[in-house]
Formats: C-alpha cells, structure tokens, sequence
C-alpha cells in the first residue's frame, strides 16, 4: 500500500483496493454518493487508481434510493465470491430486506477476512448476521435507541464514525465523508485526505469521536449548562423527572433551570422535556415495529389515550396513522403495481392498502423509517 512521501508525493501501488457498497432497497443517496466520490477524488489527485469500486445488491437488479431515485448495480451477492472490503448501505427498513442469502454471504466475507462496514442503518443487517460482536459501532443518532434495544450485547456510542479492527461504521450523512476521509488517511497519508476534504469544500476533517448532534447552547449562562439538562432529559424517557429533580440531578436550583429554558429557548423545561419523548416516540415508530402501547411506555405515557393526543398535539397526526402514513407510501414506491386498478368480471378493482401486518402488532423488527 503506498503512502505519502515526505516531500508530498505519493508513492506507487500495484493493485486498487476494491470496495463494494451493498445497496439495500431505500438506501440513502445523500450518504452513498460522498462515499464514491471520496474513493475518486483520491484516485484523481494522486494521478492513481488507489481504489476500485461496485455497486451490489441482493439480487443483482436496480436498487431505488430512499428518495425515490433507482441505480444500476454491478452484481448481486451470488456474483461476488469474496471482495476485501464491503459496506453495507441500510434503508428504512433493513431487516425487511434481510435474509439468509444476505447473511451467508456477509458471513463468508467474514471467515475469509473482508472488512465489513456499514453506513447508517446497514449496522442492522451486520448485527443481525452476528458479525458484530465484541465490536463498538456507531449509527444513526434517530436509530440508536431501537437498536440497543434490539441488540444489547452489542457496544454503541453515539459519533461520527467507529473503526474497531475489521468493522467500520457510520451514522450516514456528512458522516460517511468523514469515514472515507479517515480510511483514506489511513491507507494513503493525511495529505491526500486533505486534498480530498477540501474537494468537498469541507476544510476540516472531523474526528470519530465528534458528536452527530449539538445541544442547544445557553447564551446567558455557562455554556454546557443546556447541554447537561438535556442529557439528563435523554437518559430518563421511559421515566420522566420532575423539576425538581431535574434540577438536581445537574446541580442547580428549580428557579434557575425555569430562567435558563424561558431566555435561551423560549419554553419551559417540562415542556421541552415532553418534546423530546415524543420526537424520541416518533423515531421507534419510523424505525420499528414496536407496538404503540409499548413505545408509549418506553417514553413515559402509561396511558395509551394521552400518548396518543399528546402525539398528535406536536405532529398533527395520531399514532396509528403516522404509522400507516409511511407504510403506505412504500408501498406505492417499492410495489407500485399494487396501486394500479384491476379489471375484473366487469368491475375495477383498485388495491390502495398497505399489504403489511397491522400497526399496532409489530414483532420488533426494524421495518420503517
């Protein structure tokens, strides 16, 4: 593998290293194509092919992207024998598309030492092939909480990016730039990852263990003083605080956490803490199939009824239909033949629901962003 020399250039390479980005059905664009484009623009600016690249799906067809775009891929998983690094793009709905063909293949890989990362949702089907054990991984802030649910055994921190031996994970977005930055770094010098980022006009490249998120910051006050509040807010969902313990638990009085939430975000912390559990409640309802009684308890509503209004209060719709809203939706992308009308003895017939298991009866899978 070649470096950078001392005086900025870089050295030769005998062969590319292949990467092979699996694409599941709703996969991100927005996360795939800055991961391309960073194996290209290091390729362009060292005046090598440093890397080689294909997509690949389940079964060697068209993959459409979660915005409705479909692309062309190059093999199927049967095509590929064994490939030394693979990257698992995850959709909304991962392990809906997941199955023993997938996980056999992802497995062989493995005994025969491939890398295997995955961005954003892809760690799901890397979990549930078993081959993220012993490993720390990152995803998707919005997914966490399910996943660790899902998955217990399995270390997750919420950053950028984690590189843990053979096993290389993202949280998707600006994100997977800072991966392929990182593995560029890594393999060709930082020079060339510089080279790179300023491509994407993008400076600075961050760190792995950078948060994905920012909490607000208090103008008036010390300024990780909101940071801590909405911690705390986030460890106790299932368990909402009072005020007052609130206000302890970070070590100020009631008077002031009511003064620092009125002047830096304009409500008061019991409301902006009933946000959040519910945001947190919409996010298990996009990624799973978590019964709704059960994501309303896991945020605190004991009581179907107010989880239900309070939801439709901050969203404008209820539970229930939030649910189906976005099932319903895939349906007419993924399977649009389903919506077409059909002509039958005389009459038209037109299928306009969702072929899926009934909202409130989810077996746990994640099936839905």
């Amino acid at each position: 593998m070649s470096k950078v020399d001392g005086s900025g250039g870089f050295g030769g390479r005998l062969e590319p290293e292949r990467v092979v980005f699996f694409v599941m059905p709703e996969f991100p664009l927005y996360a795939l194509v800055p991961a391309i484009e960073a194996l290209r623009l290091a390729n362009q600016n060292s005046g090598q092919r440093l890397f080689d690249w294909q997509l690949c799906s389940v079964d060697g067809r068209s993959v459409m992207a979660g915005s409705g775009m479909e692309i062309s891929v190059n093999a199927g998983v049967s095509d590929i024998a064994f490939a030394p690094m693979v990257i698992v793009c995850g959709g909304n709905h991962p392990l809906q598309h997941f199955n023993k063909r997938v996980a056999n293949w992802l497995r062989r890989l493995d005994r025969h030492g491939a890398i295997l990362g995955a961005i954003d949702t892809g760690a799901f089907i890397l979990a549930e092939a078993g081959l993220l054990g012993g490993h720390t991984i990152t995803l998707h802030w919005e997914a966490i909480a399910h996943f660790r649910e899902r998955y217990p055994e399995i270390q997750v921190r919420e950053q950028l990016f984690a590189i843990d031996r053979n096993r290389l994970t993202c949280a998707g977005g600006h994100a997977t730039l800072d991966m392929m930055l990182q593995l560029i770094r890594t393999r060709h010098g930082t020079a060339l990852a510089q080279i790179v980022a300023n491509g994407f006009v993008a400076p600075t490249i961050r760190s792995e263990t950078e948060p994905q998120r920012f909490a607000p910051r208090s103008q008036s006050e010390e300024p990780s003083l909101i940071a801590r509040i909405v911690r705390a807010m986030e460890k106790d969902l299932a368990a909402p605080l009072r005020a007052a313990e609130l206000a302890a638990q970070v070590g100020i009085d009631q008077r002031l956490l009511y003064r620092v939430f009125r002047e830096n975000l304009g409500e008061p912390p019991m409301r902006y803490y009933l946000k959040l559990r519910l945001q947190a409640a919409r996010n298990e309802l996009f990624y799973s199939e978590t019964p709704i009684r059960r994501i309303a308890e896991h945020h605190g509503f004991s009581c179907l009824e107010v989880f239900s209004r309070s939801f439709k209060a901050q969203f404008g719709i209820c539970p229930r239909n939030f649910r189906r809203s976005f099932s319903r939706e895939q349906l007419k992308r993924f399977r649009p033949e389903l919506e077409q009308p059909l002509a039958l003895s005389g009459k038209t017939l037109r299928f306009s629901q969702p072929a899926s298991r009934p909202a409130d009866s989810g077996s746990g899978l994640l099936d839905g962003r």
